[in-house]
């Protein structure tokens, strides 16, 4: 009986002594991994200025045009509680951005693109809307893995994906644009930006 209480005894040892293990030296998954990491970009901002993305804020990346008959115009509108969320939280355009690059350069003149943003209540001190040649529009959507191709009536088929992106031009989350189905999940992105802006 008595050997039978010292195996177990030091079968337990053991076993705590694994879980101690498991829970401080093994290495721990990382909350918001590191997806990819993509190169600086520079782009034409509808308010005039030249807009450089390497500028150590988080930021919530999408594409879109403005003749978009329902995808884009529905991820506007929880853009704009995104603004509201981030302005609450004392965080927008000091620390996170919400960025939005035009797939159609042709048509989103920046006189376009400001009424368009207007009618978002866009603030333009976190929220950006970028417009650049076509080669460069194209050359910016290669480096997120976008693709998008343009169809009769100037209608553009385009990936759904917005792209969570750290102070280091790391990638670190992938969200959906809005459908009617569905809407943006702003409470995560909100939580998930807050996230990388404690981790700076």
């Amino acid at each position: 009986m008595k050997r039978k209480w010292v195996v177990n005894s030091i079968a337990t040892i053991f076993l705590l002594g694994g879980f101690f293990l498991i829970y401080f030296v093994w290495p721990k998954e990382e909350k918001l991994p590191v997806l990819d990491k993509v190169e600086p970009f520079s782009l034409q901002s509808i308010d005039g200025q030249e807009y450089h993305s390497d500028n150590d804020k988080v930021k919530l990346l999408t594409f879109f045009y403005t003749k978009c008959p329902d995808i884009c115009p529905l991820t506007m509108v929880d853009f704009q509680k995104l603004q509201a969320e981030l302005q609450n939280k004392d965080l927008f355009g000091k620390h996170v951005e919400l960025v939005a690059i035009t797939l159609d350069p042709e048509n989103d003149t920046p006189e376009i693109m400001k009424s368009y943003s207007q009618s978002f209540q866009a603030d333009y001190d976190g929220w950006k809307f970028l417009r650049g040649s076509e080669d460069k529009t194209q050359a910016i959507a290669d480096l997120y893995h976008m693709k998008y191709k343009k169809l009769e009536g100037d209608f553009i088929a385009h990936n759904t994906t917005m792209f969570l992106i750290d102070q280091d031009q790391q990638i670190r989350g992938l969200f959906d644009m809005a459908n009617q189905n569905e809407a943006v999940n702003v409470e995560e992105i909100v939580a998930t930006m807050e996230v990388l802006v404690e981790d700076e």
